[in-house]
């Protein structure tokens, strides 16, 4: 069973000491930064801490590591991280991302989040998200923000939100909407992870563990998308596959995926 997690935490990769209380934490998976966290001063440093303690120890939870951009000479060393990873690595989060041709380099067996940041990678968001490495689709929107022109309102980005959800919906992968900034305003936290949920989005990122309780509760899928989740499920594996009704609604490949994804993200295995 494939695993993302409802609320990853982001940790910076030079404080590796918040690794463990990340761990210790309600946080269902970890975001570990060598980007926007560390100074350009610390990169290399901070990557060489991060790569001696990928090899001598093992992280608990489902983590992504967030690289520099692949165009800069910092993500094309942040690399070689790539061949220290444990078994409960996830894929990279590569932010900056404009166009489809920047992931070819990578292996094809590489798991990546792309963080869409800039007007360029909305305008190429079909051809990026239909790349056979991406398994998710996350929302930057404090730099996509700075790049419009646009305030921080979560309605202001309205229209690159539903983008992403779209294609993410259309390629089976996963949905993360952008961090929350103010950590100590809980009641504007819940209100926009309500407004994400109700969009389609299947995780928020956290920047503070205060946030991890009210971003999990409310992207949980119900006890009533668990049920009709699995009766789609059961339904299809039942048919010869293509399109089927079930209770007057057409239900076809892509629906399919979108209901595992929700058992996947309760914690389920939609193969049982």
């Amino acid at each position: 069973m494939i695993y993302f997690p409802i609320c990853p935490l982001f940790v910076p990769a030079n404080r590796l000491d918040w690794i463990e209380k990340g761990e210790s934490s309600n946080a269902d998976g970890l975001v570990l930064d060598l980007e926007d966290s560390i100074p350009t001063k610390e990169k290399s440093q901070t990557r060489e801490a991060l790569a001696d303690y990928l090899s001598s120890k093992k992280i608990n939870k489902p983590f992504l590591i967030r690289v520099n951009p692949l165009t800069s000479r910092e993500g094309q060393k942040d690399l070689s991280l790539l061949s220290l990873l444990g078994e409960n690595f996830i894929g990279l989060l590569i932010p900056k991302i404009e166009n489809k041709p920047e992931l070819e380099a990578l292996p094809e067996s590489l798991e990546v989040v792309a963080l869409i940041e800039t007007p360029l990678a909305i305008k190429n968001l079909e051809s990026i998200s239909s790349d056979v490495r991406i398994r998710g689709i996350a929302l930057g929107g404090l730099d996509l923000s700075a790049e419009l022109g646009s305030d921080m309102n979560w309605d202001s980005l309205i229209y690159s939100r539903s983008k992403i959800v779209l294609h993410a919906a259309i390629n089976g992968v996963y949905s993360i909407d952008s961090p929350f900034v103010q950590i100590n305003n809980m009641e504007q936290l819940e209100e926009e992870s309500q407004k994400a949920k109700a969009l389609g989005f299947n995780s928020k990122f956290a920047i503070h563990p205060n946030q991890i309780e009210v971003i999990k509760r409310n992207f949980l899928p119900s006890d009533e998308e668990i049920e009709e989740a699995k009766k789609i499920l059961k339904a299809y594996s039942n048919s010869d596959g293509g399109v089927i009704e079930l209770d007057g609604k057409m239900v076809d490949e892509p629906i399919v995926k979108l209901m595992r994804k929700k058992l996947i993200l309760a914690g389920l295995d939609p193969d049982n």
